[in-house]
């Protein structure tokens, strides 16, 4: 159907859009530019030729979503493009076809933190990224980035959209500053390899949320129940022998959960009781392995001729990886002892309580633990406390006796 005038809201209004109709109503004003008439809908709509006389339609925006004049407007814009020598709807078919954030992190895991993740101790090349920070970047990418902004393209994501993700997690501000910083460092990477606009970083400006310094340590009952729990999780094969056995060496070691899960045979000298690590949050590590801890890994069989103490299960025993997780277990742990708030690196806090309890100093314990700063271990400096109030106690028991007046007969 062609028009002999302008198009008006009127003559629109007017037009019938029958179900199952479908027809063309043309402005006689601008060429190519009129409403289509579809299934009951109109629609505003452009006809154009490009110069290699292949023909367009663009479709502008449904009638009452835009206005007419709106409409007219869009419809010089795109006519302005093509007299340049430009396709008007190329931009529309590159974001069809942009990649979205799923599709760059894929390759963001696999060429810069795959490639940058440590390699084993005999690996003629190094990298910056730590088995931890390697560890955070997919948890950070896969469990929040991936499904908030998975399917948004890349160059689309705005300070909005990722202000929403950490606001989404404000109820844990460490994860959520974490997840931040991931972000950041990948739509950095994505600005490298021109994904992105250069100095468009969303993340950019954001507030990190105030994290606390989070001390929880076992009780003498908790530890009992702990190993209540372990105790009978093994007795009725409530969990794997791998995870009983790794969570023992935690509580004996002090170390944290990667050090253990990653063990390498070749790194466990029983002959002295020490675990030689290679490489550790803090660079290369010895770890002294007492004799409950000597006795436990002196029984514990090798799997299938894995370099690992712990071989991962499934895909990951294919692989000949080692185990990555003890969540399942850790979870089934702390309800039967009723810690429900106790973290497996609490673990590591706690072995450090009971050191200063046993009148450890601060030094002492942060060799034990591997730490490179005194500061690190001055954390627990405040435990000392109940040693140091134990021997005023007594002291002043004996003291008190002393001078206690005595009774006359």
């Amino acid at each position: 159907m062609a028009s002999t005038g302008q198009l008006t809201q009127r003559s629109i209004a007017d037009l019938t859009a029958r179900s199952g109709s479908r027809y063309v109503v043309w402005d006689g004003g601008i060429p190519g530019f009129g409403v289509r008439v579809s299934d009951g809908a109109k629609t505003f709509i452009l006809k154009y030729r490009l110069a290699s006389r292949r023909t367009r339609w663009a479709t502008l925006a449904r009638v009452g979503v835009m206005t007419l004049e709106q409409a007219r407007t869009l419809a010089r814009a795109y006519l302005g493009a093509l007299a340049k020598g430009e396709d008007p709807l190329r931009r529309k078919d590159l974001a069809r076809t942009a990649p979205t954030v799923a599709e760059v992190a894929d390759r963001f895991l696999k060429e810069y933190v795959g490639v940058r993740a440590k390699r084993a101790p005999d690996a003629p090349i190094r990298s910056g990224l730590k088995p931890s920070t390697r560890r955070l970047y997919v948890l950070a990418i896969d469990t929040h980035i991936r499904p908030s902004l998975g399917t948004v393209a890349i160059a689309d994501v705005s300070l909005a959209d990722v202000l929403r993700l950490h606001q989404q997690l404000r109820g844990t501000p460490v994860m959520a500053n974490r997840v931040l910083a991931v972000c950041s460092k990948f739509m950095t990477w994505a600005e490298q390899h021109e994904y992105r606009t250069q100095r468009t970083n969303p993340c950019r400006g954001i507030r990190k949320y105030k994290e606390e310094a989070r001390r929880r340590y076992l009780t003498p009952r908790e530890m009992t129940r702990l190993g209540a729990a372990l105790r009978i999780g093994e007795r009725w094969h409530a969990m794997s022998p791998t995870a009983v056995t790794a969570i023992r060496l935690l509580l004996l070691t002090g170390a944290r959960v990667s050090e253990i899960l990653s063990l390498r045979w070749a790194e466990v000298d029983l002959v002295r009781g020490a675990l030689r690590l290679p490489e550790s949050k803090t660079g290369r590590k010895t770890i002294l392995l007492s004799p409950p801890a000597v006795a436990i890994l002196d029984v514990w069989p090798r799997f299938g001729g894995s370099p690992y103490v712990f071989p991962g299960e499934g895909p990951a025993w294919r692989k000949g990886d080692h185990r990555v997780n003890l969540t399942d277990a850790w979870r089934w742990i702390r309800r039967r002892a009723k810690i429900a708030d106790v973290r497996l690196h609490d673990l590591r806090h706690s072995f450090a309580s009971v050191a200063v309890s046993s009148g450890q100093t601060l030094p002492m314990i942060g060799a034990l633990l591997g730490h490179k700063e005194a500061a690190t271990t001055q954390r627990y400096a405040h435990l000392m406390d109940d040693p140091l109030r134990a021997a005023s106690d007594a002291t002043a028991a004996t003291i008190a006796a002393a001078i206690a007046p005595r009774r006359v007969r």
